[in-house]
């Protein structure tokens, strides 16, 4: 008998003498049902927490597996992410391989064409259509074909040293010497477009990459010079903001 049941217990025995035995059956039944319904709530709030502990666990249990198989997925990823890296080197690779193949297929090509081209002209029978010579060395230019279209553009000028385009094609001798990191042959190209085209649309740019040139030779005065004489002849030109630009920047050493 718990200390509670007790006390009631012992205060309804006190209070028997005044109060008919009826009356203490009573409430000696209701004091017993509210103890049976405390007990089953007891029991019924023990069962509970029992099922949250269970379902805590199930949770832990189930973040558990789920954060392995995230980490797997990672890796998984992670791996895949390099086999996808790997794929793509070798496909570049690749790509670098068929590049060189065709440029050596165009190349000899080019090479037979010109060579074809030289022979029948030497025998007069035909000629060299002068507009297709040009865009034959500009297409070798643009395709990085440095050498090729050096030779190109400088067999067109000696062909054609007056046309439209002259002055352009001796100024792709400049840049492709450029492009073959001959800087001073590249200079002697751009010169040469100043002083046999004076009044070609190509001076301005010539005289830009002629300091250009002298600045990958770590010549900073006659760099200076030559961006100096682009903005004090063409001063609105396109060539002379950028003159200004590099006049205004710190000479690299």
């Amino acid at each position: 008998m718990t200390f509670r049941r007790s006390l009631i217990f012992a205060f309804a025995l006190a209070a028997a003498g005044c109060a008919p035995s009826g009356y203490y059956r009573s409430t000696s039944t209701s004091l017993d049902s509210l103890l049976t319904s405390q007990a089953q709530l007891q029991r019924h709030v023990a069962a509970l927490e029992r099922e949250i502990a269970s379902t805590k666990e199930n949770v832990q249990a189930t973040r558990a597996s789920s954060d392995t198989r995230l980490s797997e997925l990672n890796q998984r990823m992670d791996m895949l992410q390099g086999k996808l890296e790997e794929s793509g080197v070798r496909l570049s690779q690749v790509a670098q391989k068929v590049e060189g193949v065709k440029q050596r297929i165009t190349s000899g090509d080019s090479a037979r064409a010109m060579a074809e081209r030289g022979q029948r002209d030497t025998t007069g029978a035909t000629n060299i259509d002068p507009e297709e010579a040009f865009q034959r060395a500009s297409s070798d230019l643009q395709a990085g074909r440095y050498d090729l279209a050096r030779a190109a553009f400088a067999e067109y000028v000696r062909r054609f040293p007056d046309t439209e385009v002259s002055d352009d094609a001796q100024y792709g001798i400049g840049e492709a010497a450029f492009g073959m990191g001959d800087f001073q042959g590249a200079i002697e190209a751009f010169r040469l477009v100043v002083k046999n085209y004076p009044k070609g649309d190509k001076v301005p740019a010539a005289l830009l990459k002629a300091g250009t040139c002298y600045a990958r030779l770590k010549d900073n005065d006659s760099a200076r010079k030559f961006y100096a004489m682009v903005v004090q002849r063409f001063p609105k030109s396109d060539e002379a903001r950028l003159a200004r630009e590099r006049l205004a920047a710190k000479p690299k050493k």
